[in-house]
């Protein structure tokens, strides 16, 4: 430990500065951001202490998600279609191809809804993945949220008691969207998101990024990260 013998002496000043080492930076004075920035080959699976050549982790267990998204080790339609492995279709194949893949992901709906569901995520913290996901898109709407946000707590959500009468049309599919992510239900099917009529563009694209963060959770929010980066 450091000790000063001319503490509380006019020499006192001169001895710190004498016994600071060269090209000392003190703590608390600015602001330093790092530097490092993962590489695709940094987060390559055979350096993975869980690697496995015949038994690969699921993609929903990868340690380094976040990491490989930022590096753009994973692509966006490569998550999509681990998460829907088993349930595409053509017809939302298609959809995907044209409205998801060709763009950059923007997850959120407006700043409202971003800071919106990053104070009531981080304020109900016990909330499971799933739920958390199906808050995503309950909050994106004022007119879904404001009928709702009495009727939830950190253990779930109250949908028994949500009365509907008078919520817009096209804001139909995202609350049940959010209710069969919370519930497990089958409330909206693979073959309503396929089909325009029932949901809307924009509520595919917020049903989407929900069903990634309900199996993946805020690790897949990387995509816009790297997509500010780019610009």
């Amino acid at each position: 430990m450091t000790r000063y013998f001319m503490r509380d002496t006019p020499l006192y000043q001169m001895e710190q500065m004498m016994m600071t080492p060269p090209h000392f930076k003190p703590r608390g004075h600015g602001l330093r951001r790092p530097t490092f920035h993962y590489q695709s080959e940094d987060v390559d699976c055979q350096y993975c202490t869980n690697y496995s050549k015949e038994n690969p982790c699921p993609l929903c267990e990868c340690t380094c998600l976040g990491e490989r998204i930022e590096t753009g080790s994973l692509s966006l339609a490569k998550v999509i279609e681990d998460c829907l492995r088993g349930k595409l279709r053509m017809r939302l194949w298609k959809r995907l191809a044209q409205e998801i893949y060709p763009y950059p992901l923007q997850a959120f709906h407006s700043d409202e809804h971003r800071s919106r569901w990053m104070h009531w995520r981080t304020r109900c913290r016990r909330l499971s993945q799933r739920n958390q996901a199906a808050l995503f898109l309950l909050t994106a709407y004022d007119d879904i949220w404001r009928r709702m946000i009495w009727k939830f707590d950190a253990c779930g959500f109250d949908f028994q008691s949500l009365r509907l009468a008078g919520i817009q049309p096209e804001l139909y599919s995202v609350y049940q969207a959010a209710k069969a992510i919370s519930t497990g239900s089958q409330n909206i099917t693979i073959a309503d998101l396929a089909s325009p009529e029932l949901v809307t563009d924009e509520a595919f694209h917020l049903i989407i990024c929900a069903l990634l963060l309900a199996k993946y959770g805020d690790a897949i929010l990387n995509f816009e990260k790297k997509k500010g980066d780019a610009n």
